[in-house]
Order: C-alpha cells, then sequence, then structure tokens
C-alpha cells in the first residue's frame, strides 16, 4: 500500500496546521484527478464488493448514513446500491441553499438528481460525477459566487441560481428533507476523506459540514471513511482537540481497522472536516 508517509508539521496542540492541511489537500486532490476514469469506476464496483465488512453486525433494516460522490472521488453508487439491495434505510446529505446540514431517504438511485445553487431540482439531471474539486462542506461547494453576477437582485443573479450546480452532489430532491438529528437513526456512517492517519484522524474537505452533522449522531454510531489506499497516512495528520478518530478507513481494497484512542464519549462528538 502507497500510504501517505510525510507531512511538512503535525501540531497537537490546535492551534495552528491549518497551512499544512490546505497543502495535504491540494496535493491529494491533484493526485485523484491524475486517476483514469475506469480505475475510478473500479474502484467504485470494489467498493460495494467490500460493503459486508463494514455493515457486519448491523440489524437488518438498519439506518446507514451515506454520501453521493462526485468529481474525483471514489464512485459511491455502486455502494449505495448494494446498501438497498441488502435492506439498509440510507440516507445521504440533501442541502438548501447554504451549508445546511440536512439529510434525505433515499430508496433508488433513480431518485438523484442535480441540484441548483438556490438548492432546488435542476431542470436537467446528468451524471453524479462531474470533474470538481468541491464536496459537502467544502468552502466553495454551497453558494460559491464563481461566475454570480455580484447584483443579487438583477436577472443574471437569479438566472445563475437556477442553474444546475458542479458543485454540489446530486441529491434525492423528491424526498423529505430531514433535520440534522435524523442522523441519530444511523447505525453506520460512511463519509468521505481526502486522508486517515492509522489513529483514525480524518482530514475532510475543510468546510466544517460534517463535523457540524456529526455533532448529532449516536455515540454507539460506527464511522467508516472511504478513500483511496494511498491517502492511509502512516504519519499523524494535523489534528483539533474536538477531532474524533473514524472506527474503520474503506479502500477498494478492503476496510481498514484504525487504532483510534478516543474513549466512547469522545466518539460521540464529531470528526475532522
Amino acid at each position: 500500500m502507497n500510504a501517505v508517509t510525510e507531512h511538512t508539521t503535525h501540531d497537537d496542540s490546535g492551534t495552528g496546521g491549518s497551512t499544512d492541511k490546505r497543502t495535504l489537500r491540494r496535493a491529494t486532490i491533484a493526485r485523484r484527478k491524475q486517476v483514469p476514469a475506469d480505475e475510478r469506476a473500479r474502484a467504485g464496483e470494489q467498493l460495494a464488493q467490500a460493503a459486508a465488512a463494514i455493515t457486519n453486525g448491523l440489524t437488518p433494516g438498519a439506518t446507514v448514513a451515506a454520501y453521493v460522490s462526485m468529481g474525483s472521488e471514489i464512485p459511491t453508487a455502486p455502494l449505495l446500491r448494494w446498501l438497498l439491495d441488502a435492506g439498509y434505510r440510507v440516507i445521504v446529505p440533501k442541502l438548501g441553499r447554504g451549508l445546511d446540514v440536512g439529510w434525505g431517504a433515499l430508496t433508488s438511485l433513480d431518485e438523484l438528481h442535480a441540484v441548483t445553487l438556490d438548492g432546488n431540482a435542476a431542470a436537467s439531471s446528468g451524471p453524479a460525477h462531474v470533474d470538481s474539486t468541491a464536496h459537502v462542506g467544502d468552502p466553495a461547494h454551497v453558494g460559491s459566487t464563481a461566475a454570480v453576477p455580484a447584483d443579487r437582485t438583477s436577472a443574471p443573479y437569479r438566472s445563475s441560481l437556477q442553474r444546475p450546480s458542479s458543485r454540489r452532489p446530486q441529491e434525492p430532491t423528491d424526498a423529505a428533507t430531514l433535520g440534522m438529528d435524523a442522523l441519530r437513526d444511523a447505525a453506520l456512517i460512511i463519509l468521505p476523506a481526502l486522508l486517515v492517519d492509522r489513529t483514525g484522524t480524518r482530514l475532510g474537505r475543510g468546510g466544517g459540514w460534517y463535523d457540524r452533522a456529526l455533532e448529532h449522531r449516536r455515540p454507539d454510531a460506527r464511522t467508516v471513511a472511504v478513500c483511496w489506499p494511498w491517502e492511509i497516512s502512516d504519519a499523524p495528520l494535523p489534528r483539533e482537540p474536538h477531532d474524533v478518530p473514524v472506527d474503520a478507513i474503506l479502500t477498494p481494497d478492503g476496510m481498514v481497522a484504525t487504532n483510534g484512542t478516543a474513549t466512547t464519549a469522545e466518539r460521540g462528538g464529531r470528526s475532522t472536516d
């Protein structure tokens, strides 16, 4: 496994490390973009094949919180399909106009549609995978001002909010928007990661969406971060005092348990985003 082994600094105090995180994010995304489309597609199928390992022990029909991939991420459509076929209740992020923490129940991949910047279903829906570096929680992800007119009273501005956004994952637009406390129903939480170290410290996109979301999980929920095998870091990642390790890492090669040292109470907190 080609793990990340070097970081410029490691900040245990929680008072620094933001520059290091930005550097790590840029380097990771740059490498992801070099992965050929066919290899990415195979990796998505391999995630689904490994799903039994992360759902082992779950009650039939249990709620699983997952996410819809986009951009250079490993495709999660095969994994979502496997979870649905196995009879689990699946919820995925469902956003409003801003970085609202919300969820929507998914019963079929056919329910996923592209979403506009103002949070409505787009008139036409393309494939979930567009070559974007953003994801839920990325500051550039929702409410981005790129190519959006500055005059918010203008017709062009209103029109820009109604275009399909390449910076939002597809959502089950017809499903009811569930509140942030819907995560309390989830026995398993599958979340994206750019890097994860051996203790389970997770580096996300940096926007804090999952930070806020995970505050509402139940203490015994199992958390699994998805990334490429080479994104498992042998070196400690920068972390903050409130960061809580994930329980396991899922890659196309299979599941890797972490050796996080958090207490049960701490695991009711939140993970790096």
